[in-house]
């Protein structure tokens, strides 16, 4: 039997968490969807969705949780966790997410214990000056270190240092550049004042400046991309670790 599906948003510490109750389908899911999207228009520290009152009874309305989780990567750092007790449910949703992460736990409570001590975010205003890409290094270096993950240490200040570089030369404003450690990903993320998005150029020599070129992003990320804001972009990039 179908019921009325209705949701509840609640902000805690930085985190939304969303109850919903009733059943989701071809009707109400669209709804749903545009509810979720506005929480994840504010950026919060995570999106977190209780499924524990809500029935999914079809892969159709499972879509509706891919669709909102394809449109949360753009937001650098900001998980959606997915909470529900019941196994076809999770089996579900795990049919129709087919890609990473997906973030699916049995209770709203396993899902905040998984979000301790992944509330840090790094956030520091760079300058389009020489040196900018060092103290990029040095600021990743430095959170490698004190969140423990230091075998991302390499990787992560190769990437800062090509995402700052090509903001300093093509974009030539202020930057802000962004760290945020989440359950099994490190986030980081330059955001300055020009629309114009990066794109991939040929072979440069390993010595000039941005020379080792996005495509060593590509190789040494879990994932990269870009968004438009109001202001200008933010690029984003992403590497995966074990625990």
């Amino acid at each position: 039997m179908s019921h009325p599906l209705t949701w509840q948003v609640d902000s805690r510490e930085g985190l939304i968490i969303v109850t919903v109750t009733g059943t989701v389908d071809a009707r109400s899911g669209p709804g749903l969807h545009r509810a979720l999207s506005r929480c994840l228009s504010g950026e919060p520290g995570a999106v977190v969705i209780d499924l524990a009152g809500a029935s999914v009874p079809d892969p159709q309305a499972a879509q509706t949780f891919a669709r909102i989780l394809d449109e949360a990567r753009p937001w650098p750092g900001t998980p959606v966790l997915l909470c529900t007790p019941e196994a076809p449910t999770a089996d579900m949703i795990g049919a129709a997410v087919t890609e990473e992460p997906l973030l699916l736990y049995a209770s709203v409570a396993e899902a905040l214990s998984a979000l301790t001590g992944y509330t840090d975010l790094i956030s520091e205003a760079i300058l389009p000056v020489p040196g900018a890409a060092r103290q990029a290094r040095e600021i990743v270096t430095e959170a490698c270190a004190r969140w423990d993950v230091p075998q991302l240490a390499a990787p992560a200040t190769l990437v800062a240092s090509e995402l700052v570089t090509n903001a300093v030369v093509h974009a030539r404003t202020a930057m802000t550049f962004q760290m945020t450690l989440r359950p099994r990903y490190l986030y980081l993320a330059v955001i300055d004042g020009s629309p114009a998005g990066p794109e991939p150029r040929g072979e440069r020599r390993p010595d000039a400046i941005g020379g080792r070129g996005l495509h060593l992003v590509d190789m040494v990320t879990d994932r990269w991309a870009y968004h438009r804001n109001r202001d200008g972009k933010v690029v984003w990039a992403r590497f995966g670790f074990a625990g």
